[in-house]
């Protein structure tokens, strides 16, 4: 089966150790969503974004590990397009807010794993995303924007 991660599901090395037989396939695009942080990361649809993420081909064996991880079926659900799962948070009305360090380490670093450019391409993923803590979206993207520099070690 076919699974695309957006969040921390990207770290190659945390999901070799959750999943034995998960394979990279690449990345991908999920077009109709955008990525909202509520303390981890979820998507909601937002027909005018889209979502870069990774594609895994995993086992029965690893989507058991993965659900026991994502806390299927209570606070994700499974969802499916094209004959790719993935997972979104099953309360929308969760609070919106930015995740702890070590959950955006390793996110990030997931991102790289996939080729992915954290500033572009977590910045493209946020899309027009509706406000995720009390600031305006504009001041929350660029209070994260920050985050991952400094996690990163870079200036912007």
């Amino acid at each position: 089966m076919k699974y695309f991660a957006y969040g921390s599901n990207l770290n190659q090395k945390y999901m070799q150790w959750r999943c034995k037989d998960a394979l990279s396939l690449g990345t991908h695009t999920l077009q109709g969503y955008q990525l909202v942080f509520r303390f981890y990361a979820d998507i909601i649809p937002s027909q005018d974004n889209a979502v870069k993420g990774g594609l895994w081909e995993i086992s029965e064996n690893d989507e058991i590990a993965l659900d026991r991880y994502e806390g299927y079926p209570d606070l994700y659900d499974k969802y499916y397009e094209d004959d790719i799962m993935f997972y979104r948070m099953c309360d929308e009305n969760r609070n919106y807010g930015l995740p702890s360090n070590g959950y955006l380490e390793d996110f990030l670093a997931g991102m790289e794993d996939f080729g992915l450019d954290p500033l572009v391409d977590l910045n493209a993923n946020l899309g027009n995303s509706p406000s995720q803590a009390t600031h305006s979206k504009g001041d929350n993207v660029a209070y994260a924007m920050q985050i991952i520099a400094d996690a990163l070690g870079i200036e912007l």
